[in-house]
């Protein structure tokens, strides 16, 4: 079952994502599934038959992501393999190892996913999300469940 949320987001002649979860690993997860969907407009209806073990190292949680983002984009461009599912192994705020199952795309597909200049450092977040109005802290003490967010934008 998927975990974590994402949005598109147009950013002037970019494209972005807004990312959510209940923590850093559903944040990823949902990343996986935005990039996926911005570059192709809908995930593709491929079975997963083929697993890659991702693995990055970063400074912080922000630049994770933008590690990551590039790791599974690097996967599309050069092995043409389409992540559909992730499990992730481990992670802090400087790694990320995941388990990505997906599918060798039919070239046809693969040329007409849209193309990524960059994963960008522009409003690049990745944080756990603030109190709500009345509250203090980041909701835990409140009994709420903490929320991680964060934000992407892709150079196209």
């Amino acid at each position: 079952m998927p975990r974590g949320e994402f949005s598109e987001i147009d950013h002037a002649a970019d494209l972005g994502l807004d990312l959510s979860g209940p923590d850093p690993g559903a944040v990823f997860e949902a990343a996986q599934r935005g990039l996926v969907q911005l570059l192709f407009g809908e995930i593709p209806a491929l079975a997963p038959t083929a697993e890659r073990d991702v693995k990055v190292r970063a400074e912080g949680y922000p630049e994770l992501l933008k590690a990551w983002c590039e790791g599974l984009y690097r996967l599309i461009e050069e092995e043409g393999f389409v992540p559909l599912e992730t499990r992730i192994v481990g992670e802090g705020p400087d790694r990320l190892e995941a388990r990505v199952r997906g599918a060798i795309a039919p070239r046809e597909l693969l040329t007409s996913a849209s193309e990524l200049k960059a994963v960008t450092w522009h409003q690049l977040t990745f944080e756990r999300a603030r109190a709500v109005a009345g509250g203090g802290g980041d909701g835990a003490a409140r009994g709420e469940p903490a929320r991680w967010r964060a934000r992407v934008i892709f150079d196209v």
